[in-house]
């Protein structure tokens, strides 16, 4: 042991020559596994109990000395080499090694810290006891946690280095391993081998338990290690503290016993409300609830009080809402805090905001703090050290995209730190329906690790297919409850025991349908009439260009803002607003504060008012218009874009718009041609058909009658049959294509998804390595299609303008755009508040001819950015392709 504490783990410097320990590290590490996990629910610690066969705290020990064995790989020639001053301690100790025979870093043959660990631990946990085969999976997670699994030609080169050291470095490895075995208490495992959930939660802690003790902050270099016993009481103490900097609190329940549904709402349960409680009376242990119902039904109060229940009878650790768009997460992140806002009054709360515009997000920034010193009379707060979108999952609450909880399923870097933070908690999936078949099969794969990982599941759509739902159920082992009952219902699996519960619906809805020719201008016309007498009108179009067009259509007006920003124009008395995703993040946010802020709930609404928008208005976010103008789309999107209609009871509607309305472009076209708008490439053809088949007939639609019935028919393949003999061979043409995508769709997704959690620990060979091997985000240094949802490729731009050979941010040349130095956090945000996603295809592939800037490549968020350099006008030109940046529009392309 005297050679094994020569081991040196972080190198020295000015204030402290002798650098930090290695055993030092581990006994570091292993007291901030210890802590946190003190911190966590009594379900939680059972799950670690349960991983290893033993009581609660010595499950708890063991995994400390797991956590600890992290950094064992850097007990070794190729790493100790890296710093003289250490090398020399070693030589002097008699550890030597060949200088020749080390690889040097960068080498083909260089083998990191971490896969050595894994030949380590391989060997010498069997020499405390410990089973093979449970050796050999600890040894194999532990060497995951800079991100990745080891591959074979990693573990064949770490094989290859050890032929260079001379001397006893076997027996001061394995005097490091019982020192540290002895000073944690670890007791031998009466398991033979770790289950896949067990595998995320070692991998997962030893990767957080690192992060922390590898801070200065809180563990100070220089801290000698004279007795490991007194060292490793010193670091639990520091442990304690850094984990309350970071607001890592102790996970108590919101509510200790059952509580009222209108004491937390103040307002009393509705029919669909009341069901999900009555369901949650017979639910034991964790529960998968899906709750089917009309838009704008109470699902969301519905789910907030399941987690409410749930938390409080299976020690659930927290909550995360996963939505489907940046612009439904920001909406839902409002709602969540106002929802958990009164028991902050107990201890604070810590939430978080997950998604790739959150910095830009008002709400979400006046919630960040530093630490625990800050602000702590808030009830609701945002710590900064996990708002980083590694970390950010381990928070106790959370709402962002559904994107961010599916990087936990994929071969992303450190994707067991986002599974393990929604392990043993409540996860809200809204608009299960809203995905493609790639993105559904990563969902259910979820679904299927959520469920191992012991958390409660609540899925929550209006229009979701029985396939889907099939699909869902079958992630939790279980199927279809024969009979279902009727929509709307709610259906619940808890301790094997599945319902499906009929909702007592009383409030119909009819809305009146109607065609509408599909020109820009026509839509503009019709729509500005519909309104003329008073009334808010929205038109919601299949792409940005149509929806540029008929906003265009409505001629010129003055200019219309939003706190200074410009979100639309007023033509006359009309107010109108444009509303899509082609727009800078600080406009697109403001354009959405705009749209809610007259047109959302309880708000002051304008006399008349239009809102021309794409598909982002269509789910989850709090609208209400009078009348709506729609591009024809599949059937359950249609319904969805219909839950923005006469949505709040309250509203006081002008006397023409007294009957809900929905006019539907291209309804009345004989044939329909759904290639000339290229609306075929934003959804399938084949329910574009069968919808345009469904509804072309129809005067009116009948909430919720219509609705499970119109979803399914708009995908069942025997539809076919029913088409006008001239249309049979192109709708067969167009159902042959669906398949065709799905089942490619199915086939990319189970590549690169880890399901069955069996293949946790599996290792990739051959070509597929690197491919799977894939970056997040953050990480990556250049841009990549969309891991969680699949399409055409994009990358993030900041239009910046050429102004006398220099690139300004704005027009007026006042804010130069930042490209050499070190770009510090406010400006990155900055250039944040200026970015957006281009992914017309020529525009996109010449971008991808460009390179950052050099300090831009050194930022992780920035590093896969590209500058869309403008003139003077906000133009740019890209073969065939004019780019113009409009203040109005947002990005046009001519």
């Amino acid at each position: 042991m005297r050679r094994a504490g020569l081991f040196w783990a972080k190198s020295g410097d000015k204030e402290h020559p002798d650098g930090h320990p290695l055993v030092a590290h581990m006994l570091d590490t292993a007291a901030v596994a210890k802590a946190l996990l003190l911190r966590e629910p009594r379900r939680t610690l059972q799950h670690y109990a349960a991983d290893y066969g033993l009581p609660v705290e010595q499950a708890l020990d063991l995994a400390a000395f797991f956590c600890a064995m992290h950094d064992l790989g850097k007990a070794s020639a190729v790493f100790q080499c890296e710093w003289q001053r250490g090398a020399e301690r070693l030589r002097a100790a008699g550890l030597q090694w060949e200088r020749t025979c080390l690889p040097q870093r960068g080498a083909s043959n260089w083998v990191a810290h971490g896969v050595l660990t894994e030949t380590f631990v391989g060997h010498l946990l069997p020499t405390l006891g410990a089973p093979l085969e449970l050796s050999a999976q600890v040894a194999e997670a532990l060497a995951a946690h800079h991100g990745f699994l080891a591959d074979y030609q990693e573990l064949d080169n770490a094989d290859d280095v050890l032929f260079c050291e001379t001397g006893p470095w076997y027996e001061a490895r394995r005097a490091l391993v019982q020192t540290v075995w002895r000073t944690t208490g670890a007791r031998v495992p009466s398991v033979a081998a770790l289950t896949p959930p067990a595998a995320v939660r070692i991998m997962a802690l030893a990767s957080f338990s690192d992060w922390l003790a590898s801070s200065p902050q809180f563990f100070p270099y220089g801290r000698a290690v004279n007795s490991p016993a007194s060292y490793y009481a010193e670091a639990g103490e520091l442990a304690d503290e850094a984990l309350r900097h970071i607001r890592w609190l102790p996970r108590t329940p919101l509510i200790q016993a059952p509580v009222a549904f209108d004491r937390v709402f103040r307002f009393k349960a509705n029919e669909l409300q009341q069901t999900v409680i009555e369901v949650l009376e017979n639910t034991e242990g964790q529960a998968l609830l899906i709750i089917e119902a009309p838009m704008g039904g109470g699902k969301t109060e519905a789910a907030f009080y399941a987690h409410m229940v749930l938390q409080a009878r299976n020690g659930h650790r927290g909550l995360y809402v996963a939505m489907p768009t940046q612009a439904t997460g920001n909406a839902m992140y409002d709602r969540v805090r106002e929802f958990l806002e009164p028991f902050g009054q107990n201890r604070p709360l810590d939430l978080q905001l997950l998604h790739g515009a959150a910095l830009i997000n008002p709400e979400y920034e006046s919630l960040l703090m530093e630490g625990v010193g800050d602000r702590d009379s808030d009830r609701v707060a945002a710590s900064t050290w996990f708002s980083a979108r590694k970390r950010a999952m381990l928070t106790e609450y959370g709402v962002g995209t559904v994107d961010q909880a599916l990087l936990g399923v994929l071969r992303v870097r450190h994707h067991f730190i986002r599974l393990w933070g929604l392990g043993n908690r409540t996860v809200v999936l809204d608009e299960v329906h809203a995905y493609d078949a790639y993105t559904s099969r990563l969902i259910a794969a979820l679904v299927r690790w959520l469920w191992s990982l012991g958390s409660s599941i609540v899925l929550m759509s209006a229009t979701l297919p029985s396939a889907q739902r099939r699909e869902l159920l079958k992630a939790a082992a279980t199927e279809l409850p024969e009979p279902e009952a009727p929509y709307p219902r709610v259906t619940a699996l808890s301790n094997g025991i599945l319902r499906s519960q009929p909702v007592s619906w009383t409030e119909e809805q009819t809305v009146e349908l109607g065609a509408v020719q599909r020109e820009p201008a026509v839509l503009a016309h019709t729509a500005r009439r519909l309104v003329e007498h008073g009334g808010v009108a929205a038109v919601i179009t299949n792409t940005v260009d149509r929806a540029q067009a008929v906003y265009s259509a409505l001629g010129s007006g003055s200019p219309l803002e939003h706190a200074t920003a410009p979100v639309g124009k007023r033509v006359g008395d009309l107010e109108v607003y444009i509303f899509h995703a082609r727009y800078p993040s600080e406009v697109r946010k403001g354009i959405e504060g705009a749209v809610l802020g007259r047109m959302g709930k309880d708000t002051d609404r304008p006399a008349r008012a239009l809102v021309i928008a794409t598909q982002v208005i269509e789910q989850s976010l709090d609208l209400d218009f009078d009348v709506m103008l729609s591009d024809l789309a599949p059937a359950d999107l249609l319904l969805q874009r219909v839950g923005r209609l006469h949505r709040h009871r309250n509203t006081v509607r002008p006397r023409h718009l007294q009957r809900p309305t929905l006019l539907v472009a291209g309804l009345d076209d004989n044939p329909p041609d759904f290639s000339s708008d290229y609306w075929d490439k934003v959804y399938c053809a084949y329910p574009l058909y069968t919808t345009w088949l469904l509804l072309r007939s129809r005067d009116r639609i009948l909430l919720p009658a219509d609705i499970e019935p119109l979803v399914e028919a708009t995908y069942d393949e025997t539809m076919v049959n029913d088409f006008p003999d001239e249309l049979k061979d192109t709708v067969g043409d167009a159902l042959q294509e669906l398949q065709r995508i799905a089942e490619s769709h199915s086939l990319r997704a189970r590549q690169v998804v880890i399901d069955p959690p069996v293949k946790i620990l599996e290792r990739l060979q051959g070509t597929l390595i690197r491919e799977l091997r894939l970056e997040d985000d953050e990480e990556s240094r250049l841009p990549q299609v969309a891991l969680t949802r699949l399409g055409s490729p994009s990358v993030t731009v900041v239009p910046a303008y050429r102004i006398n050979g220099q690139l300004y941010l704005d027009r007026e040349a006042t804010r130069p755009l930042v490209l050499k130095g070190r770009i510090d956090k406010n400006q990155t945000v900055d250039l944040f508040r200026h970015s957006l996603k281009v992914g017309r295809s020529s525009v996109y592939r010449e971008l991808m001819k460009r390179d950052a800037p050099s300090c831009w490549r050194q930022q992780g968020l920035l590093r896969s950015w590209r500058v869309l350099e403008l003139d003077p006008e906000g133009r740019a030109q890209f073969g065939k392709t004019t780019v113009r940046l409009d203040r109005e529009l947002g990005l046009v392309y001519e």
